[in-house]
């Protein structure tokens, strides 16, 4: 897949989830809604976050760095994009449970940026064959 493709893939798809995210908050009553109205919620948001934060963290990878491996590029920017959309996410139930406070959002941080860590020094190794 071109670079070009990926890119107008992920505009649509992101689109798409922001359609959906809409069509949550439209058609949902979160009073009477339940637990499948927040499933819902989270989900459609957590998906047209990641497609926002994927988008713009490659676009921007690509305008300052002059790597020439644009695929290491988009895994970067996807992944990266994951991580702030979770904690985003996380966030608004810490908000909701009422325990959003400058200790738990710094452990949270903490937390993803060990994760990421640990994704940008892994290294798979290659597997013997025989």
């Amino acid at each position: 897949m071109s670079l070009r493709n990926y890119i107008i893939l992920m505009l649509l798809a992101t689109v798409a989830c922001y359609l959906a995210f809409f069509a949550v908050i439209y058609f949902f009553d979160p009073f009477a809604g339940g637990l499948w109205a927040l499933v819902f919620f989270d989900i459609s948001l957590f998906l047209a976050l990641v497609g926002t934060f994927a988008i713009i963290g490659l676009l921007v990878r690509l305008f300052l760095t002059k790597d020439k491996l644009v695929f290491k590029k988009v895994i970067t920017s996807f992944r990266q994009a994951v991580w702030f959309a979770l904690l985003i996410i996380i966030s608004l139930h810490l908000k909701n449970l009422d325990l959003l406070i400058w200790k738990n959002i710094i452990l949270l941080i903490l937390a993803i940026t060990l994760l990421e860590f640990f994704f940008m020094s892994y290294k798979s190794k290659p597997s013997l064959q025989i």
